[in-house]
């Protein structure tokens, strides 16, 4: 785990180093780099929580007093958005009364057990600083969103039926080729069993349904607007959950998903179909964020815990492992930051709750999206990140220098990946089998092409998103909640994200400790060495050919 040394004072002793706070910055602080890595990312700027306490003594702003003893029930609490939900609401809503989190038992540990993991995360400790006692607010309701009923016990059922004001529900299962059984009982089944238990809540004053931009991908125009789901829904649930035999399942899902590329994007159109029809009368709202990247702002900059998407790229080709991938980069890519996305989601909240459902009207959508006002194509995107990051920030993970050539070119794109992926895979790992050390590389590789195959569809397509509703939210909000809940994609700078970009991915995702900084300049350097030479190597092998064939041809 990276060092906390976001307070010089609290700064304690690494067990791999004995060298004080002072000494390591002067190893990373240099006329060269004059970047102090924990400034960028926030993590010296934390609130003194005396002082938070008597300013939360003043009137609130329109939305925290929304939330002021407000009970909340979520779901996908320890997912990449969850969390961020959590962390927000706990530090910008103090007044809040209770926080509930349906989560399961997973890999031997009990719901306890796994809340407590949660909050170990670095995300966490601006919260953990500023507003100590949170934790006091926040617990454990056991249950799987897959289960009939939640799998909550009748005793947790009334306990949130009487209490729970907001709800949102952001479990699902976001891999492309999941089952469809796993992908029908978690993204629609668990939704209708969410609508079901909503409908109990005595004081319900908004439940927010988190699906995705993607959901009617099919159309290259995405308004804020239910579209016509490819099956009944009901239809497709009878069909799956009456199917006994799994392989069968399989067999007939590309039939199934009807032009969808992938069961989650399938799913989520039919979870919405669902919504649109089950959740009448309630204030019930859907939202529909986009790619979501590392945070922007808060609670520091750079933060995430996953490499899905453009980030997972951004991983490899800084570790030297990715060198291609099959992909437009002319095309505009649409990400929002998470901090961003919770901030809007959070607001969407309050939206709802003011207004006033009927039988005929439809509950309202938020499409969450940069591309229609602060668009970047993957060219620039990567530039930018590559920029402020290397070589800032390199990993000493790092395996080869960077290089990374990518194509929309599917013939060119496996020539590439045989060339740069394939055969030095195969390679390296014979040599570690000779040295007696574990061979990776060619099992990352497959798994590189699995993920490439499945992105290749968002990778080389484009959409024309319509976010009004969205627009329209953030200019009815009062300035006090525009500070306190930024979320305006238009005057998010993408120069002021990929500043931070890097290094939150260093400190954590990779979680490379910081005093291997220095190390890991020195190690890149001698890699960017390495990499011109080789380039110079094979282009003498090249020419040396050519002049083979030449001489072979005139002779």
């Amino acid at each position: 785990m990276a060092l906390d040394l976001y307070r010089k004072n609290e700064f304690k002793k690494s067990k791999k180093s004995k060298k004080t706070y002072d000494e390591i910055m002067k190893d990373i602080v240099t006329d060269e780099f004059p970047l102090n890595p924990l400034q960028l990312v926030g993590e010296m700027s934390f609130e003194d929580p005396t002082t938070l306490a008597e300013t939360d003594k003043l009137p609130r702003s329109d939305v925290q007093e929304f939330y002021k003893d407000a009970t909340i029930f979520i779901t996908g609490g320890t997912g990449f958005m969850g969390k961020m939900l959590i962390e927000k609401l706990s530090r910008s809503c103090p007044n809040l009364k209770h926080i509930y989190l349906l989560i399961r038992n997973k890999k031997g540990k009990d719901v306890n057990e796994r809340i407590d993991a949660i909050f170990e995360d670095r995300l966490f400790m601006r919260l953990k600083h500023e507003r100590p006692k949170f934790y006091h607010k926040i617990s454990a309701i056991a249950g799987d969103a897959s289960l009939p009923g939640l799998g909550i016990s009748s005793c947790d059922r009334q306990k949130l039926a009487e209490n729970v004001n907001i709800v949102f529900h952001a479990a699902a299962t976001i891999r492309f080729d999941e089952h469809i059984r796993t992908a029908i009982n978690i993204n629609v089944l668990g939704t209708r069993e969410i609508i079901s238990l909503a409908k109990e809540m005595t004081n319900l004053k908004a439940c927010m349904y988190v699906s995705t931009a993607y959901a009617n991908c099919v159309h290259s125009k995405i308004e804020e607007k239910f579209y016509g789901a490819p099956y009944n829904y009901d239809g497709v649930i009878s069909l799956v959950t009456s199917a006994n035999d799994d392989k069968k399942l399989e067999k007939i899902t590309p039939s199934l998903t009807a032009g969808w590329p992938n069961t989650y994007t399938f799913t989520k159109a039919l979870a919405e179909d669902l919504a649109k029809h089950e959740s009448t009368g309630l204030p019930f709202g859907i939202f529909r964020p986009s790619v979501v990247i590392s945070t922007y702002n808060e609670p520091v900059r750079g933060w995430i815990d996953n490499v899905y998407g453009p980030i997972g790229m951004i991983v490899g080709v800084g570790a030297g492992v990715l060198h291609t991938h099959h992909c437009d980069v002319t095309k505009v890519v649409d990400l929002v930051p998470v901090d961003l996305v919770v901030n809007a989601l959070i607001c969407s909240a309050y939206k709802v709750s003011k207004s006033i459902p009927t039988i005929e009207s439809n509950p309202p959508i938020f499409n969450y999206v940069s591309s229609k006002q602060n668009p970047i194509n993957l060219e620039n995107f990567f530039e930018v990140i590559k920029k402020y990051g290397l070589p800032n920030w390199p990993t000493i993970n790092a395996v080869w220098y960077y290089s990374f050539m990518p194509t929309n070119n599917p013939y060119l794109y496996s020539l590439l990946f045989l060339l740069f992926h394939t055969i030095p895979g195969y390679f390296l790992d014979f040599l570690c089998q000779m040295t007696g050390r574990k061979p990776m590389l060619t099992n990352i590789y497959k798994k590189m092409k699995k993920a490439n195959a499945a992105l290749a569809f968002f990778a080389n397509n484009q959409w024309e998103f319509n976010d009004n509703n969205t627009s329209s939210l953030w200019k009815e909000m009062s300035e006090a909640d525009k500070k306190t809940f930024f979320f305006d994609i238009k005057e998010m700078s993408w120069d002021y994200y990929a500043r931070a970009c890097a290094i939150g991915l260093r400190l954590y995702l990779v979680k490379d400790d910081i005093h291997t900084i220095k190390s890991a300049r020195i190690k890149w350097e001698k890699l960017r060495k390495a990499h011109l030479l080789l380039k110079t190597v094979v282009a003498i092998v090249f020419l040396r050919i050519c002049w083979f064939i030449i001489n072979l041809c005139f002779n």
